[in-house]
C-alpha cells in the first residue's frame, strides 16, 4: 500500500539527514513523510551511497583520464599514421600483424 505520492528531492534529503542524525524516531520520521520503513532506509542508503561516489570522484576521474590515455596509445599503435597500416610500434611489438 502506497502512503503518499512522490517525495521532492527536499524531502528525500532532509528524510535522509534526519535518519542519519537520529533526533526523532523511525517512527516519527515515517508518519511525518508518510513513507513505509523499507522507503525510508532505502532513502537513507541512495543518500549514503551518493555522498561516498562524490568522495571518491576525484579518485574515479583520474582513473578515467588513465584509461583515456591508454586508449589513445593504443589507438596510436593500431591505426599509426592514418594511412591504413599498422603503427611502427605495434610491427616492431610483434602484437599485430599487418
Amino acid at each position: 500500500m502506497r502512503m503518499r505520492e512522490k517525495l521532492t528531492l527536499e524531502e528525500k534529503v532532509a528524510l535522509a539527514l534526519e535518519l542519519i542524525k537520529r533526533e526523532r524516531s523511525l517512527d516519527e520520521i515515517r508518519n511525518y513523510y508518510r513513507v513505509s520503513h523499507t522507503t525510508a532506509y532505502k532513502i537513507r542508503n541512495a543518500f549514503l551511497a551518493g555522498g561516498r561516489a562524490a568522495l571518491c570522484g576525484e579518485r574515479i576521474q583520474r582513473k578515467e583520464q588513465e584509461l583515456e590515455a591508454r586508449v589513445e596509445a593504443l589507438e596510436e599503435i593500431v591505426v599509426g599514421n592514418g594511412d591504413g597500416r599498422v603503427g611502427q610500434r605495434a610491427r616492431n611489438s610483434g602484437r599485430l600483424v599487418g
